[in-house]
C-alpha cells in the first residue's frame, strides 16, 4: 500500500487520526454513538451513515460488528433497558406514597433523556416495536411489579393488587407517550397525579377484594 493511501486509512472523513480501539471498545463506541442519535432523533430514522459518520468510522467497520442497524438497534435499547431497570428501585424510607413517587419521578426523568428510544419501544407501530422488543418490555413492566411487591413487604402479591399495578403500569406507559411530545405539566405535577391515580385504583381494589384489603391497610392509610 501506498505511503498515501496507509495515511487515509488512518484518517476518518473529517481529517482527524482516527481512534484506534479493541474490539470490545469499538462495538460499545458504535452503540454509544447510537444512544447519543437518538437523543433528538427516533432509532427508526438513523441509518447506518448516520452511525458512522458520527462514529467517524467506516461502513465496513460497522458491519464487523453489527449485521444491519436493527441489530445496533436493538442492542442499544437493550442498554437503555438495563440502565432504566437498574435505576427503578421504589426505595423503603417513608410513606409508601412518597416512596413510590421518588421511583416515579427517576422513570420520568429517564424517559426524558431517552424520549426517542422510550417512544419507539413502546408506541403501536413503531418499526421497532415487534416481537423482539417485547421480551425488553415485559422485563421491565416485571421489574417494576417485583419492586412494589418488595416495598409492600410481602412474598406474593394478591391476584387483584398484581392486576391493579398492571393496569396502572399500563396506563403510565401511554401517559408518558402522550406527555413526552408535548409536556403541558412538569414532571413533578405529572409525577404526583400518577401516584394518586394508584393509590385510587388500589382503594378501589381493596373495596371489592378481601385479600388485597388483607394486604394493603398501611398503604392505603398512608
Amino acid at each position: 500500500m501506498a505511503e498515501s493511501s496507509r495515511a487515509a486509512a488512518r484518517t476518518s472523513a473529517n481529517g482527524r487520526p482516527r481512534r484506534r480501539m479493541p474490539p470490545e471498545q469499538r462495538r460499545d463506541h458504535l452503540v454509544t454513538t447510537a444512544l447519543q442519535l437518538y437523543g433528538h432523533r427516533s432509532p427508526a430514522d438513523t441509518s447506518v451513515d448516520d452511525i458512522v459518520q458520527a462514529a467517524e468510522v467506516s461502513r465496513a467497520l460497522f458491519y464487523r460488528y453489527f449485521g444491519n442497524i436493527r441489530e445496533l438497534h436493538l442492542t442499544a435499547l437493550g442498554r437503555v433497558v438495563d440502565e432504566l431497570v437498574g435505576q427503578l428501585v421504589v426505595p423503603s424510607t417513608g410513606a409508601f406514597r412518597d416512596d413510590l413517587r421518588t421511583a416515579l419521578d427517576r422513570f420520568l426523568a429517564f424517559a426524558e433523556t431517552y424520549a426517542a428510544s422510550y417512544t419507539a419501544l413502546l408506541s403501536t407501530g413503531s418499526a421497532l416495536a415487534d416481537d423482539s422488543t417485547a421480551p425488553l418490555i415485559r422485563g421491565v413492566r416485571d421489574h417494576a411489579v417485583r419492586q412494589v411487591r418488595d416495598r409492600l413487604g410481602l412474598a406474593e402479591l394478591p391476584g387483584g393488587v398484581e392486576r391493579t399495578l398492571r393496569a396502572w403500569m399500563a396506563a403510565v406507559e401511554a401517559t408518558v407517550l402522550a406527555w413526552l411530545p408535548a409536556p403541558d405539566v412538569g414532571r413533578g405535577e405529572l409525577g404526583g397525579w400518577l401516584v394518586e391515580q394508584l393509590l385510587a385504583m388500589l382503594a378501589a381494589t381493596a373495596r371489592c377484594d378481601a385479600e388485597a384489603a388483607a394486604a394493603l391497610p398501611h398503604v392505603l392509610d398512608d
